[in-house]
This record gives C-alpha cells, structure tokens and sequence, in this order.
C-alpha cells in the first residue's frame, strides 16, 4: 500500500488515481493525523510526503516515522 500526504485535493486525487490506474494499491491523507490513523491500522509500504501541510509538516512526519521501530527503515 503508498500512502500519499497531500493537502491539495486535486493533487492527491490526481496521484492516487494515477497509481490505482497502474496497478499499485494507494491511499490519500489529507493531513498528519489522517495519515497516523490509517498507520495504526495499517503499515505503508511506500509513503509520499507533501513538505508543506498544516499541523506536522512533510520533514515532521518523517521524523516520527524515522523514529518509530515499526516504521524506521
């Protein structure tokens, strides 16, 4: 599964089709906590992060995310 963080709705629907379009399984978040939710119930295999979002940004997610045992690689 990609899990996408982007803000933009016409952005992130745009990737996530485009992905599900070409075979890959895909999920959009529009924020931090979307993404963190969907996280608990499920590892991402890949995730793409916008740098700018509101709340926890792009660089802060991937701080949480590089610090976590699940999630470090």
């Amino acid at each position: 599964m990609i899990y996408y963080v982007e803000d933009d709705n016409n952005i992130r629907d745009l990737v996530v089709y485009t992905l599900s379009s070409t075979g890959f399984e895909a999920q959009g978040f529009n924020n931090a906590d979307e993404f963190y939710t969907a996280c608990k119930n499920a590892a991402p295999a890949l995730v793409l992060l916008d740098i700018m979002l509101p709340g926890d940004d792009g660089l802060a997610i991937l701080k949480k995310l590089k610090s976590n045992k699940g999630t470090e690689a």
